[in-house]
């Protein structure tokens, strides 16, 4: 009895010891997107630069590309003025990596999202993502991104006051006092002011100033601008109504360096052209 049972003992525990093994196990991909900083060439050049942080969780190489994006800034869908750019990715077996995420906006961008009252920017992103592994298996993945950054709005010139502080034959020296307004809730400084001022539509004066002016936010500052002109070539009305001291329309156009606290906004320079009426005064 003992010689027959001995082997069929032998039978079970071989077979005990030759079970298949478990299959891998087929994860997802692990894909995520997250803010990485803010550059700018200027006031309507800003690039928001986002990352994809991936990682691959299985044993096959894992390809990402980019199907398609959404933007929107300050709930208004923008395309126009908008570049975007994602480079694909492959990544080996069990392995992680990056992808940069650049959106570039230039002014028509920024002018599509302006709203009066608005001090800063929202920007929702949406990323459509294709990942493949190449064991054959495919997906479909939307990545969404929020940011805010600041809105950047020119300061305001006008002429208050056009003042006579010495007549001449032929020449007028007057004193303009120039007021500038800053609607941004951060400071500003302005450097290398060079302009042109019109009187009645004939051309008056043009100078420079090279000194600083600093404006507080949302606040304003004056500066006189001190002018010399000549009449010979203007009209008798317009000499009359200087004489006169009525009020004059002006127009005061130029270029001016602006400076921001802004860290990754560098300086630039903006033109302005601003027309109004002004009194003339002693």
């Amino acid at each position: 009895m003992k010689t027959f049972l001995f082997p069929i003992l032998l039978c079970f525990a071989a077979c005990a010891t030759k079970a298949p093994p478990p299959e891998p196990l087929k994860l997802p991909p692990a894909l995520s997107l997250s803010f990485d900083r803010i550059e700018a060439a200027g006031r309507d050049d800003i690039t928001l630069v986002l990352r994809v942080d991936a990682e691959n969780p299985r044993a096959a190489i894992m390809d990402i590309s980019l199907e398609g994006w959404e933007l929107v800034l300050n709930d208004r869908p923008v395309k126009n003025g908008v570049d975007l750019s994602l480079d694909g990715l492959s990544l080996a077996a069990l392995s992680t990596g990056t992808i940069p995420v650049r959106i570039r906006l230039n002014g028509e961008a920024l002018a599509q999202a302006d709203q009066t009252g608005l001090t800063e920017y929202g920007a929702g992103i949406r990323l459509n993502l294709a990942v493949q592994f190449q064991d054959g298996e495919n997906f479909r993945k939307a990545l969404d991104g929020a940011i805010t950054f600041p809105r950047i709005r020119q300061p305001e010139f006008s002429i208050t006051t056009l003042a006579v502080v010495q007549a001449e034959l032929i020449n007028t020296r007057f004193r303009v006092k120039l007021r500038i307004d800053n609607p941004n809730n951060f400071p500003l400084e302005l450097s290398a002011l060079n302009y042109e001022l019109y009187g009645a539509g004939r051309f008056w004066a043009d100078g420079n100033e090279t000194k600083v002016m600093e404006i507080p936010p949302l606040g304003f500052t004056e500066k006189d601008l001190f002018l010399l002109m000549n009449f010979m070539n203007m009209k008798r009305e317009v000499l009359d109504q200087v004489i006169a001291l009525q009020t004059v329309r002006y127009r005061f156009a130029g270029d001016v360096m602006v400076s921001t606290e802004i860290e990754y906004l560098p300086q630039f320079t903006m033109h302005f052209d601003r027309s109004g009426n002004s009194p003339v005064v002693q």
